[in-house]
């Protein structure tokens, strides 16, 4: 006859025995939700960086200038692409237009500086040249020019070459 001990001992080996074996599939189902969530976590992170991509294509970087004649300030801006020079400017200034109908807004003031007809000054606006190294006079209004990521552009008050 088996003695009670070695009994008492064969029941605890087999409980210890059950007991790891349960602990083993816990930690197998634990690591096949690990790999899960590790699968969708490489898949959000794959996913925001194409987002992010994608952001970095509608996103402009701009340099305005303004040179009121006594004091030139310059900011770089961030904008959406398809912004205009117009945009880029209200950003940094307060700006009032006059609309002119097929001709677009033609700037009044900026900051609370006015153009001055009697004087001969008004605001006019530049693109850098990185070309030739210069501003060169805007070949359309602010309001219709379309910034390219990396211009820099100026709006300076004076009397107009033209």
């Amino acid at each position: 006859m088996v003695r009670k001990e070695f009994q008492a001992i064969i029941i605890a080996f087999v409980v210890l025995s059950l007991a790891l074996v349960y602990v083993g599939y816990q930690v197998y189902d634990l690591q096949a939700q690990l790999a899960e969530q590790t699968k969708k976590t490489d898949t959000l992170i794959e996913t925001l960086v194409t987002r992010i991509d994608e952001l970095k294509g509608l996103i402009l970087k701009v340099e305005v200038t303004i040179d009121n004649g006594s004091v030139k300030e310059t900011e770089t801006i961030w904008l959406t692409k398809g912004a205009t020079a117009l945009e880029a400017l209200r950003r940094v200034a307060v700006v009032e237009t006059k609309y002119f109908a097929g001709l677009g807004e033609f700037i009044e003031s900026i900051d609370g500086l006015k153009n001055n007809p009697e004087a001969g000054k008004y605001w006019m606006w530049y693109i850098w040249n990185e070309e030739k190294l210069e501003w060169e006079y805007a070949p359309v209004g602010a309001d219709s020019y379309k910034l390219r990521d990396g211009d820099k552009i100026m709006f300076r008050y004076e009397v107009p070459a033209w």
